[in-house]
Formats: C-alpha cells, sequence, structure tokens
C-alpha cells in the first residue's frame, strides 16, 4: 500500500487477483512424520517441531495426544501452553482454554525441579497477571529474565500477542539486535536457495537404438551364402575337370579377392556411415528451435538455450561458439526429451543434467575434441588401398575362373556363374546389415555406460551439495522471525513509534507473485518470497506497512504504507473461497478498501502430496491469519472500544505490551 496526501492507500494485487507458482516441491523428511503406532515421546517430539517452525495449531494436537497417552512432564506442560498461546492474543482464548491455563500451577508440585519447571513456573506468574489488574508484574518478569536463554526466548517468542507486564524497552532492543544478527546467520544468502531446489531426477542416457537386422535378413543370409558356397564348389569342380596352373591361381586369388575386399570393404562402408551419423548429430543442418507448445520440451528448449549463453566461454566470440555447438546441443536437447519426458516430471528435476551437459559441450569445445568423432572414425588410407586392389585382383581373377570354366563345361559353369552373382547380390547386404547393427550395438552401449557413470557422478555431486547446503526447517522459521521482528523495527522508527506505544500488532504473511514454494512432507508451504503486511495498533489508529520480502537474500523490496484512525473503519468483508483461499475487504469512510488476499497459489506442475489431510490448515496457520482476522474484525466491529478493551493492566502498570518477537 503507498501513502498518499490523504493517507489513503492503494492495493499491490486487485481484488481476485491470483498469485503464480514458479515451481513447488516437496522434500522427504521425518520432522514432522509419526504414525499412531508410535510411542508418545515421538508425537510429543513432531508437536514441538510444529511449534518451533510457526504451526501452533498442529502443535496442540500432537502434543494432546502424547499427553493423552501419558506421556508428561514440566517440559511437556511448557510447550503444551506456549502452543495454546501461540499467535494468538489472550482475548482469542476461550473460557475453557483459560481454565486449562489457570491449571497449569497444580502440575509443577508434581514435577521436579528443572529448567523446564522455572520456565513452567515463570510462564503461569506471568498468566495469573493477566487476570489481576492490581498485580505487580515485576516478580514474574525478573523470574522470566532469570530463566535460560532457550527457555526464556521461547516464551518471548511464542507469547507476544497473549502477555502485557514491565517489560521496557530494552528487551525490545535485545530483540531486535538478535534479528540483525541473526537474520543472515548461518550462511543464509548461498543456502536458502537449496531449500526451494527440487529433488534432482537420476541419471538417465539413452539406450542405443534397437538391432535393425531382422530374423528374416538372418534366413536370406545364410540361405544365399549357401547357395554362394555351392555355386563357388561347382566352379571348383568344373576347373578340376581340366586344371591348368592358370585356372587354379586365378580360383584361389577369386576366393582371396573376395575375402579381403569384404573385410577392408566392411570396414569402410561402416566407418563412412557411422561418420555421416555422428556428423548429424554434431554439425548437421540443425536450426535452434522450440516446441510449439508450452510443457516440458519447450522448458528443455529454454534451459538449454538459457545455459548455453550463461556457460559461454569467456574471451571468445559468442556467436561463434553458439554456432559450432548448436548441433550437438539440439541433440542432447532430444534426448533429454526422449528419455525424461513422462507425466509428473517437471523440468527443474533435470536442470542439473542439462547445465552439466553444455558445460561438458563447453570442455570438449575448448580442447578441440567436440570433432573427436572424424578422427576415430576416418577410413585410414590403407585401408582403402587393399580393399581397392583387393576388388581389382578379384575382378580379373574372376574373368579368368569364368572363361576357364565356361570352355570346360558351359551350360553348368553359366548356370553357377548366374547362381553365384544373385545369391551374392543377397548375401552382400543382408551379411552387412547383420555385422555392422552388431558392431553399432556394441560401440553405443560402451558410450552409454561412459555417459552413464559420468552424469551419475554429477547426479551423486549436485545431490551431496543439495544435501549439505539445504537449510532445515528451524533455520528456515527462524530466519523469517528475524526477517518480521526487523520489519516491525523499520516500522516503528518510520512512525516514530516506541514498543510501548503499541498496543497490539500483526503481521500477514502472502506468497508474493512469481514465487517458488516448497515444504517438507507434513509442513507448511514456504515460499522465496512473501509480500509482509504489517498492521501496528496505537490508541489512536492503525499504521499499515507492506513490503516483499526476498526470502533468499533476507531483504526487503517495495514500500508501501498508509495508516487510518479507528473511526474510519466502516466494515471488513471476509471473503472464503476455498481451504486456503481467502479476500479481505477492510472498508474506510474516506478512501479505497484495503485488499488482502491470502490465497493459495494455482499449482503448475506436480500435485503431489496435495490430497494430504490439513495440509491447507497447517499453511493458513503458518501465515498468521488467524490473529490477523481477530484483530481487523474487532476493529471494525467495535472500532476504539475494541483496543480499550482488556488494557487496565497496561493503563494501571505503566507497561509496555509484550509484542516481542524473539530472533535468535
Amino acid at each position: 500500500m503507498s501513502e498518499t496526501k490523504t493517507t489513503t492507500t492503494t492495493n499491490t494485487t486487485g481484488s481476485g487477483s491470483t498469485v503464480g507458482i514458479q515451481a513447488e516441491w516437496v522434500h522427504n523428511s521425518t520432522v514432522y512424520i509419526a504414525s499412531s503406532d508410535d510411542p508418545p515421546k515421538r508425537k510429543y517430539q513432531v508437536g514441538v517441531n510444529y511449534l518451533d517452525n510457526g504451526v501452533p495449531l498442529r502443535a496442540r494436537e500432537w502434543i494432546d495426544d502424547a499427553i493423552a497417552r501419558d506421556y508428561d512432564g514440566a517440559e511437556v506442560r511448557f510447550h503444551w501452553a506456549l502452543a495454546l498461546l501461540s499467535k494468538r492474543s489472550y482475548r482469542e482464548l476461550t473460557t475453557d482454554e483459560r481454565g486449562q491455563l489457570a491449571g497449569l500451577p497444580d502440575h509443577l508440585a508434581t514435577h521436579p525441579d528443572s529448567a523446564w519447571a522455572r520456565a513452567l513456573e515463570a510462564l503461569c506468574e506471568l498468566l495469573e497477571h493477566l487476570d489481576s489488574s492490581d498485580r505487580d508484574p515485576t516478580p514474574a518478569l525478573k523470574k522470566l529474565q532469570d530463566l535460560p536463554v532457550l527457555q526464556r526466548e521461547k516464551i518471548v517468542r511464542h507469547c507476544d500477542l497473549v502477555l502485557t507486564g514491565g517489560m521496557k524497552d530494552s528487551l525490545w532492543k535485545e530483540t531486535r539486535h538478535a534479528a540483525e544478527q541473526g537474520q543472515l546467520a548461518g550462511d543464509r544468502d548461498n543456502r536458502v536457495w537449496a531449500y526451494f531446489e527440487p529433488k534432482p531426477i537420476s541419471a538417465r542416457a539413452r539406450h542405443p537404438a534397437p538391432n535393425g537386422a531382422t530374423p528374416e535378413d538372418w534366413l536370406r543370409a545364410v540361405l544365399a551364402s549357401a547357395l554362394l558356397a555351392g555355386s563357388l564348389g561347382v566352379l571348383g569342380w568344373i576347373l578340376l575337370q581340366r586344371p591348368t596352373p592358370a585356372s587354379v591361381i586365378a580360383y584361389l586369388m577369386t576366393l582371396a579377392g573376395a575375402v579381403v575386399a569384404a573385410r577392408t570393404g566392411f570396414e569402410w562402408r561402416y566407418r563412412t556411415q557411422r561418420l555421416h551419423a555422428k556428423e548429424l548429430e554434431h554439425v548437421g543442418g540443425f536450426v535452434d528451435h522450440e516446441a510449439p507448445e508450452p510443457g516440458f520440451a519447450k522448458q528443455v528448449d529454454h534451459d538449454f538455450h538459457h545455459y548455453a549463453h550463461r556457460y559461454a566461454p569467456k574471451g571468445v566470440d559468442r556467436s561463434v561458439w553458439l554456432a559450432e555447438t548448436r548441433g550437438i546441443r539440439t541433440t542432447l536437447r532430444d534426448e533429454i526429451v526422449e528419455i525424461y519426458r513422462e507425466s509428473r516430471i517437471p523440468n527443474r528435476r533435470v536442470t542439473w543434467l542439462i547445465r552439466y551437459l553444455v558445460r561438458d559441450v563447453r570442455q570438449q569445445w575448448r580442447q578441440n575434441l567436440l570433432l573427436a568423432h572424424r578422427q576415430q572414425y576416418r577410413t585410414p588410407l590403407s585401408t582403402q588401398a587393399w580393399c581397392l586392389s583387393a576388388l581389382a585382383v578379384g575382378v580379373l581373377a574372376t574373368c579368368v575362373v569364368v572363361d576357364a570354366a565356361v570352355r570346360t563345361d558351359p551350360l553348368p559353369a553359366l548356370a553357377g556363374v548366374l547362381i553365384a552373382a544373385v545369391s551374392g547380390r543377397i548375401a552382400t547386404p543382408r551379411w552387412w546389415r547383420i555385422l555392422s547393427e552388431r558392431r553399432r550395438i556394441a560401440e553405443e552401449t560402451q558410450e552409454r555406460a561412459r555417459k552413464l557413470e559420468a552424469r551419475e557422478a554429477e547426479y551423486q555431486r549436485w545431490k551431496d551439495k543439495l544435501d549439505a547446503t539445504c537449510p532445515t526447517e528451524d533455520e528456515m522459521e527462524s530466519w523469517l522471525r528475524c526477517d518480521r521482528v526487523l520489519l516491525i523495527e523499520e516500522a516503528l522508527q518510520h512512525y516514530r513509534l516506541a514498543w510501548r506505544d503499541i498496543t497490539a500488532h500483526t503481521i500477514v504473511q502472502i506468497p508474493a507473485k512469481s514465487c517458488k514454494r516448497a515444504r517438507v512432507n507434513g509442513g507448511p508451504w514456504r515460499y522465496s518470497k512473501y509480500d509482509l503486511q504489517l498492521f501496528l495498533i496505537t490508541a489512536e489508529g492503525v499504521r499499515e506497512l507492506t513490503r516483499q520480502l526476498d526470502v533468499k537474500q533476507g531483504t526487503f523490496h517495495g514500500n508501501e504504507r498508509g495508516h487510518f484512525r479507528f473511526d474510519a473503519v466502516s466494515s471488513l468483508r471476509v471473503v472464503e473461497s476455498g481451504d486456503y483461499d481467502y479476500t479481505l475487504e477492510l472498508t474506510l469512510t474516506n478512501g479505497p478498501a484495503r485488499i488482502i488476499d491470502v490465497t493459495e497459489p494455482k499449482r503448475n506442475f506436480e500435485q503431489a502430496s496435495s490430497d494430504e489431510p490439513g495440509l491447507a490448515q497447517i499453511s493458513l496457520d503458518a501465515t498468521g491469519f488467524t490473529h490477523a482476522l481477530h484483530v481487523l474484525e474487532g476493529i471494525s466491529a467495535e472500532g476504539k472500544a475494541w483496543i480499550q478493551r482488556d488494557t487496565t493492566t497496561t493503563q494501571k502498570t505503566g507497561s509496555v505490551p509484550f509484542g516481542i518477537e524473539s530472533a535468535a
């Protein structure tokens, strides 16, 4: 929202707008996973994980289940109370819930002394202060300050919307300082990206094309070869009827020439055809193209184009690099589309392989190995010479043999020559196909094995890097908590307010446009960008601050501010169109309505785990939406009277609201 001269604001995303998602991923993790057969200790731990990571509603369910199974203690009751209080103001608690909190002191006598028991005692005293306007909060605050850091920060973090007491601005300074120190701790700017990276799909390589030699080829080759052998035998028998040295030598030279010409000719032709096939793969008549329809193939096109420019060798003309590698890049692109184009596989799961392939092409290009196939399949001059010589000698010797055979026995000789010519014409291409396909498959199988080995090594390297880099849920929540604290501090500085001036506050975390999202199994969706909308409620009115948070860098962008008096609020309209699709429309008497869209973005890719029970509510709970709705509905319905209720303690003690979030 933007500030104007009339203190009105404008909406960044109009009513009914939608938020696009670039990608979404579900990470395998057991941090939120427990089954009905697990021991209560495991269920309690899952509940604590939910609480620490900003989902108190689900935390209460798991901790309640553990208590119901006789898993109890000071630590359990302490976290149970925090789960009941987290992200809720005291006035949001029901009568029954307040009664349950009032019964907490009864548990203290049954638990041995420990840091958790002392923390529970301090929490009980702070809660008792809320119910008694004449009670001095100093002893309770002293106990809070004396607690170990872990327990004290848990109370400060989860009870910021509930408790009021004699907290001074120095504690806010401490919290702000901790947030400043913790916002980029743990190498955040170099690690958050890994949380939104998909699990890479395992390495694959294209299998060799099926053997082109059919059973029919084998049958014809064998039969034709038998006829050829028989006809040559007949010719030899005829020559033996009137043997002469010239005819016998010519016959032997015919056989030898045929063998040599066949072997060298096969090698020559095979190398020529393989060279032609490799040329088509590397430098054939390819043109850059994109798939006509959006989808996996089009995204693969885009990725190859993107990384070809990104990884272009330095110090050379980029157009030369792109032109000389166009053919092989197209071949690799077609291979990726062929071996990975299947349902429910988003293209970003194979991006690691595309990057590797482009880098590998660059390395071969630099080392002049990209066209190494030309040397590999170049036919040696000796092979060509032997082939041509054998053919020449064979043709001359064959003429001598035919002449001698016809002179000896014309009809059988002519029949033998005819059968030999026909059967040889049939057998030669069949044996060529059978033998060349066998050799091709053997070579391509070895080549595939080499490629697959290299790709698997790259896959493991990338997977290990993601595993080592990806932040934990605790780290993601801690960084986001620091961001919220610093957003509040920015608003306090801009509006020149002290923390003691704030009666209540609320922050709504809305996924920003064109963001990525990811989560672990059972956890809330986390987004790479948020629109954080802060409302600071003072005795005189409401201040607003909306900024976009880049979670990866921990930086804020945009700056939209506004404020309004309580008597300017006309109504609050809530439109619910799904489990996680709300629009809040706060109508003012002197300006445009404030629109808050809390919308589950449309999914562009796989729907894995989308039907997980309670996922929408878990994600909604993590946004702080429930408390924001309570605050805005209260202001809309009662105006300033809503602020004046339940503030007797603060007014009598001159204390500061306990609206502090721990950032450690």
